[in-house]
């Protein structure tokens, strides 16, 4: 059974899945270690992810064999959870928070992540690390229809089937960060540009900023435990917590305000507010890499 680690923040339900993972396959200190990548990512409209570079980021440095998948049909989704299942690899698979025990149950429909760890011809065994972290039969027929919602992303499903086969070291994973993002600084600083200048120029409706609060959530995790090897980051980690605050504290007004125009208003002056804070976190990080390879 892999660990569950129990409740997390808004939007964190992916890495936290993957990482409970990773860390019953052996990767220390999983969830604060797992992501990471610092960027954004926006298709137009109203939500603004994280990078969606840190499945490919931890496969690549840690030596980890993780995939992310999407399906065309529950048919073909089904043959490989069960060849999975049966060769003891229990996945990460994306779902309806709709259809399952929590505070969006019967209320929302919203992207969510669990674990899967058991099926046969009756149905499913899951467990939920956020919102139920036990594990928790369900019949054939409820989880295809978890699983078939237009939330769950065309059967988004993250895959791992070993552990780590190498450790980098605290400054390595600092690097990595750092490298990331100036390898993307372009197109990542040009989507919450083009976002922020989206969310100015229409006249209502709310913001879903919750995939970039998830990622600097990890990134804040992980200059924190850096910092427990490298104390010139302390201050870098610090920093890193207070913006992910900010970003889930814009998050929660936006739900929160109904989309007034006059509260879109508001959430419009903290997004430019989050983009300076951004640039400068990025230059204090960089100053202690900087520091460090000196």
């Amino acid at each position: 059974m892999p660990v569950h680690t129990g409740s997390t923040p808004y939007g964190t339900c992916y890495q936290q899945c993957v990482a409970n993972l990773a860390a019953w396959y052996g990767l220390p200190d999983a969830e604060d270690v797992l992501v990471t990548t610092w960027g954004f990512g926006w298709d137009g409209g109203t939500v603004l992810r994280g990078s969606d570079r840190w499945v490919a980021a931890a496969a690549r440095l840690y030596g980890l064999p993780l995939q992310e998948r999407r399906f065309g049909s529950y048919e073909e989704l089904r043959a490989l959870e069960g060849a999975e299942l049966t060769a003891g690899s229990p996945l990460a698979a994306a779902v309806d928070a709709y259809w399952l025990p929590s505070e969006y149950e019967g209320v929302e429909h919203l992207a969510h992540c669990v674990l899967l760890t058991g099926r046969d011809a009756d149905g499913v065994t899951l467990v939920d690390p956020m919102n139920r972290p036990e594990p928790v039969r369900y019949p054939e027929e409820r989880w295809r229809t978890l699983r078939s919602a237009d939330a769950a992303d065309g059967f988004r499903t993250f895959l791992l089937s070993g552990g780590p086969t190498r450790k980098p070291t605290a400054q390595e994973l600092v690097r990595a960060v750092s490298e990331d993002r100036q390898a993307h600084h372009e197109q990542d600083t040009a989507a919450l540009a083009a976002y922020i200048e989206a969310c100015d120029t229409a006249e209502a409706g709310t913001l879903d900023v919750s995939g970039a609060a998830a990622e600097r959530h990890f990134l804040s995790k992980l200059f924190h435990h850096v910092a427990l090897d490298v104390p010139e980051l302390v201050p870098v980690a610090a920093e890193a917590a207070s913006l992910t605050r900010r970003w889930y504290l814009v998050h929660t007004l936006s739900r929160e305000s109904g989309g007034s125009p006059e509260g879109r208003r508001r959430l419009v002056r903290m997004l430019r507010d989050l983009q300076g804070r951004e640039q400068r976190l990025a230059a204090h990080a960089d100053e202690a890499v900087a520091a460090m390879a000196a």
